[in-house]
């Protein structure tokens, strides 16, 4: 399989013989809910529970842009969101090409540097649906992909339960692309009622 976008900003799928596939003028690209090592294809987030789209698994994607690829998931959503533009507008010659360093999301997200302020972000531009994992009607983690033209980030968040009273939330560890926040770890506080009085934050 092959991943092309043509000069008038379609994006075309292509057997390993060149033979068009799929003609998309703008596709919404996420990491596949239900398949391993796999992305789905589809015209938005109401299709992203993977019962429509067209679902791709990495390993058969041969290149992107007359380009090899040989990698995983994240290797692909990673080159795609470089190398493909979702939305099938090709900037021309005339416009300067969105670079990270000219992306305002990604400005933003280097603004994000706090726990509160990154978790913000990643809500307001959460790409994936679902990435919540429960056990006995507790979150245990919740995960958030977010797909930007120049850069993709992830951020799961880890939930821990106090000892002595398992129904209360102790902690929360914030990892992935957490690089410019200093302290990733919010720890609940309660009075004698076991009612949230405030947080504290913490260094790993």
């Amino acid at each position: 399989m092959k991943i092309q976008q043509a000069t008038n900003g379609n994006i075309l799928l292509l057997d390993n013989e060149n033979d068009i596939l799929h003609i998309l003028s703008s596709v919404y690209i996420q990491k596949h809910p239900r398949k391993e090592n796999a992305i789905l294809i589809s015209d938005g987030i109401t299709a992203a529970n993977g019962t429509q789209g067209i679902s791709l698994l990495a390993s058969t994607i041969e290149s992107i842009n007359e380009e090899s690829f040989n990698g995983d998931v994240y290797d692909l959503l990673g080159k795609l969101s470089t190398a493909i533009s979702l939305n099938g507008t090709i900037a021309t010659k005339n416009e300067a090409s969105l670079t990270k360093e000219n992306d305002p999301n990604y400005v933003a997200y280097l603004q994000a540097n706090t726990f509160e302020k990154l978790l913000a972000f990643i809500k307001l531009h959460k790409s994936n649906i679902g990435g919540i994992k429960e056990e006995n009607g507790k979150v245990l983690e919740e995960e958030y992909l977010c797909q930007f033209e120049t850069f993709i980030i992830r951020v799961t968040l880890r939930y821990t339960y106090r000892t002595d009273k398992p129904n209360l939330v102790d902690e929360i560890l914030m990892y992935g692309s957490t690089e410019y926040v200093l302290k990733p770890t919010k720890v609940y506080q309660y009075d004698v009622n076991d009612t949230i009085i405030g947080y504290q934050y913490r260094e790993i």
